[in-house]
């Protein structure tokens, strides 16, 4: 009951999510017969097999994309955790393998090997064309130009630059952060909680921070990651 997505193996085979009866149906191209149906855990949406909507699909495994996990993990609020299910589609049956958490509501998704993917490690530092971004902490600086405040910041292994911002309550202020460092996964948080600002920045990213100080006080930013 309830067909809502197919996809397709390499064997002549398809693969189509029943959200009403929460289960997987695999059936026959040509014969158009059921041939094996799996019950999932939960009401499935979509669902993904290894370039299973592509014209040289992979097959081997299917991920389940559930829209609901009533009852299937602990209740940490009105929101409860979303979990895909990893499914064997080699044999004859399929077989659930593995649960992971996914994030709420997942709708649609592609499987590919990851030969296909080619990931920058970091941002170059040649590539940023930005004239705020600043890479030596000598270039780095607070400007103040009317109610406006400039700041021109470094994040490097483990401090900004720099590392204190005196600015009048009520001015504009903005932040021109640049992470400068060149090593994959060397990123650098920044928080400034009483303005419930935090931010991520990558390597060789630069992120602008923008804020109004309408508060009196001495506020402490600091690295969140």
């Amino acid at each position: 009951l309830g067909p809502l997505h197919t996809q397709f193996d390499d064997q002549g085979y398809a693969y189509t999510s029943l959200f009403a009866e929460s289960a997987v149906a695999k059936w026959k191209l040509g014969t158009w017969e059921v041939v094996d149906k799996i019950p999932i855990s939960y009401n499935i949406g979509h669902l993904s097999v290894a370039g299973g909507d592509t014209m040289h699909p992979d097959g081997k495994y299917l991920v389940a994309l559930n829209k609901l996990s009533h009852g299937r993990h602990m209740n940490v609020g009105p929101s409860q955790p979303e979990s895909s299910q990893l499914i064997g589609i080699t044999g004859e049956k399929m077989k659930p393998l593995y649960d992971a958490f996914t994030e709420p509501e997942p709708h649609y998704a592609q499987m590919i090997k990851t030969d296909k993917l080619k990931p920058i490690e970091v941002y170059p530092k040649e590539e940023m064309k930005n004239t705020n971004a600043v890479w030596d902490v000598k270039d780095t600086g607070v400007t103040h130009d009317g109610n406006n405040v400039l700041v021109k910041m470094i994040a490097v292994r483990s401090s900004f630059e720099p590392n204190k911002i005196e600015v009048n309550q009520g001015e504009h202020v903005t932040i021109y952060l640049t992470n400068i460092e060149q090593t994959t996964d060397e990123l650098h948080g920044f928080g400034l909680g009483e303005y419930n600002l935090n931010v991520v920045v990558d390597p060789g990213e630069m992120k602008v921070i923008d804020f109004v100080a309408d508060k009196t006080g001495v506020f402490p930013y600091y690295c969140t990651d």
